[in-house]
């Protein structure tokens, strides 16, 4: 395949070029399309992908015509004496770079690029302040609803279900029944403080009756003043509870008491005004030997039972989850104020989801920690029960938990975060040359 000169001038130069050197030109090329086709995978930006793939169809173009010996020997030659000379002229002003002033020169001889930076962000960015500022406003509300239970006050009517507000609770994650069931009669004591003092859990009970006041110490009907310490009431024998509520706060109070946290204290938290007092979800599910019911271990014949993983994964996964749907709304919250002042990727963000399967598990959790064997059906019939008929989950012999709209407000607000991207799509600017496609001439 030695090269034939088609410049008899020039043949001098023409003769200095042999076969091996055709042969050591495609090894060099084949390398060199291998080495630009890497670098057109780890690219990174559009501009930089287009240059590669242009530089990858020359290297293409000239290895076919050096295997055909379709080419001039002599443009070669002087091809590759003009790059020898660029290579020195370029080792020259790299040591006049090196200094101040020619490294100024050099900085200020990109002035002049201009760079189509609409064109190569279009297709993966949006630009604005609207879609940043509408989710920075959904993630304060995703906040907002699951410390609500934990910062406002419980309003409890003098009748039980006498509003739509009761039914849709805004005070609590999920809703625990007291008094009578199947298996027997439940009910959760409170112990007076070293003080003497009560602390009372939300709940519904009949306000005409009783008059409960938090942090003081409590009177009967009879007039009799209950202040000592370590004194037990049991909240539906003595007080007449139906329900108690509980919240974020008592959720997170319990993770204080699991063996997670037992030779460990969080200061910074657990000294917070909010999370003082007793856990009354601790009390239902962690208190005493309860926690023990929980172990997942074999039977003598090797058997697991699978109520028991439910219930563990129940009890565990309300608290765990909870902390880390809390923990990605904050990140998520410092994420939509930085896109306000940034361009924002459409794509679906990892953390918005995480945060939407996160805040899921922490709706259903309570479900698997009230299923009683494997009837997980039952279950979630019964935790639906007291939003769609509060009287009859009252009435119920069998069920415990009861939802609330609370803990699905960050589900749904994550939901709808998830897809808002996909509407605010970037369009192309429509030039002035532009045709629409109706008045187009059609062949």
């Amino acid at each position: 395949m030695a090269v034939r000169a088609n410049n008899i001038r020039n043949a001098r130069s023409a003769q200095s070029w042999s076969e091996k050197d055709d042969a050591a030109l495609c090894v060099l090329l084949k390398r060199k399309i291998r080495d630009t086709s890497i670098a057109i995978r780890e690219s990174t930006t559009p501009y930089e992908r287009a240059r590669l793939k242009q530089q990858k169809a020359q290297y293409v173009s000239m290895l076919h015509k050096v295997e055909k010996g379709a080419y001039n020997g002599d443009i070669i030659y002087h091809e590759l004496r003009a790059a020898a000379a660029l290579s020195q002229e370029a080792a020259l002003a790299s040591g006049v770079n090196a200094t101040m002033r020619g490294g100024k020169k050099y900085a200020n001889s990109y002035g002049n690029v201009d760079f189509d930076y609409e064109s190569a962000f279009r297709k993966k960015r949006y630009y604005g302040f609207f879609l940043p500022l509408l989710m920075t406003l959904l993630t304060i509300v995703m906040i907002a609803s699951t410390l609500l239970g934990a910062l406002i006050p419980s309003v409890i009517p003098a009748e039980p279900f006498s509003s739509i507000e009761n039914v849709l609770n805004f005070n609590s994650m999920f809703v625990y029944r007291l008094g009578n069931y199947e298996g027997g009669n439940f009910d959760i004591g409170v112990k007076a403080d070293e003080n003497g003092k009560w602390w009372w859990p939300e709940g519904n009970y009949d306000k005409t009756k009783i008059t409960l006041v938090q942090g003081e110490p409590w009177t009967d009907r009879k007039g009799k003043v209950h202040d000592d310490e370590g004194e037990v009431i049991y909240l539906h024998d003595d007080l007449g509870f139906t329900e108690i509520y509980i919240d974020s706060a008592d959720i997170i109070k319990a993770w204080f008491g699991t063996k997670m946290l037992e030779k460990t204290r969080l200061d910074f938290i657990e000294d917070l005004p909010i999370f003082q007092g007793e856990s009354y979800y601790y009390a239902l599910y962690l208190a005493g030997t309860k926690a023990d019911e929980l172990i997942i271990a074999p039977d003598e014949e090797g058997n697991y039972d699978f109520g028991v993983i439910y219930n563990h994964l129940g009890v565990y996964g309300t608290i765990i989850f909870l902390l880390l749907t809390i923990i990605l709304m904050i990140i998520l919250l410092i994420q939509n104020v930085v896109r306000l002042f940034t361009y924002t990727s459409r794509r679906i963000h990892v953390t918005t989801l995480l945060c939407f399967l996160s805040s899921l598990l922490t709706f259903i959790c309570p479900v698997l920690a009230s299923c009683e064997g494997t009837d997980i059906g039952s279950a979630f019939s019964n935790y639906m029960l007291r939003f769609t008929n509060a009287v009859a989950f009252t009435e119920s012999t069998v069920t415990s938990i009861g939802m609330t709209l609370l803990p699905l407000i960050p589900v749904i607000v994550s939901f709808i975060m998830l897809i808002l991207p996909l509407f605010f799509k970037n369009r192309i600017k429509n030039m002035p040359s532009r045709i629409p496609r109706g008045n187009k001439v059609h062949v």
